[in-house]
């Protein structure tokens, strides 16, 4: 037997560390004391309520205190069983997007011996997930035993002051300029949870390049009418 190639691990950005994360901050400081934590920790939240952010400043907190992990979509495992590519020099692992394997017969039974492995050798697994580990969208029974038998890390979606403070930033990350009054504008005319203001940002950021204009107060004015 074939033993499978070790799979691409996701890409990680200095720009998604500790230091660039608004909000959650009883969670950064669990996250960087890491030796204080179980060996298996669930954390899940909905869309845009900085999972992916959190996996990434962990994997970099801990590669910069001289240690080595790896961090992979959760993808993989619908076609890859890790525990069978496991290097010997992982200090933890991380998967993003666990919730994509629930229901998935493959992906669960991966899930289930990457687990198992990790507990084994004593490496610290951190996962990330749309879905509670009591959903019942888990189905394979051993599988849902292990998701609840860590600490549960539940994320909400950032809203008000911070998820302004952060979509601010986003601009600025995506190089699109905006004077403050545009921020303001939105901030008294629109939800101001992260998931609403994420949605807007995009649209704003695509109908600015289709129709060729900044981004002005009239000009969110009339993208926000067309809703």
């Amino acid at each position: 037997m074939i033993k499978p190639q070790l799979p691409l691990q996701l890409p990680m950005t200095e720009s998604a560390g500790f230091s660039d994360f608004i909000g959650h901050d009883e969670v950064v400081a669990s996250l960087k004391n890491y030796l204080e934590l179980p060996g298996f920790c669930y954390m899940w939240g909905k869309t845009c309520s900085g999972k992916s952010h959190l996996l990434s400043a962990y994997s970099q907190y801990r590669q910069h205190k001289g240690e080595t992990g790896a961090l992979f979509s959760a993808a993989v495992l619908m076609e890859t069983d890790i525990s069978e590519v496991m290097q010997s020099h992982w200090s933890f692992v991380v998967f993003d997007d666990i919730h994509w394997v629930a229901g998935n017969e493959t992906g669960e039974r991966h899930a289930f011996n990457i687990f198992n492995a990790c507990r084994a050798k004593q490496i610290p697994m951190l996962v990330a997930s749309q879905l509670s580990p009591r959903n019942p969208s888990w189905q394979l029974p051993d599988l849902c035993s292990r998701l609840k038998s860590g600490l549960t890390i539940e994320l909400s979606v950032l809203k008000g002051q911070q998820a302004m403070k952060l979509f601010k930033r986003q601009f600025k990350d995506h190089g699109i300029p905006a004077d403050e009054s545009v921020i303001k504008y939105i901030n008294s005319h629109h939800a101001t949870d992260y998931a609403s203001l994420d949605i807007l940002l995009r649209k704003l950021s695509a109908l600015s390049l289709r129709d060729k204009r900044k981004i002005t107060v009239p000009f969110v004015k009339h993208v926000l009418a067309e809703k």
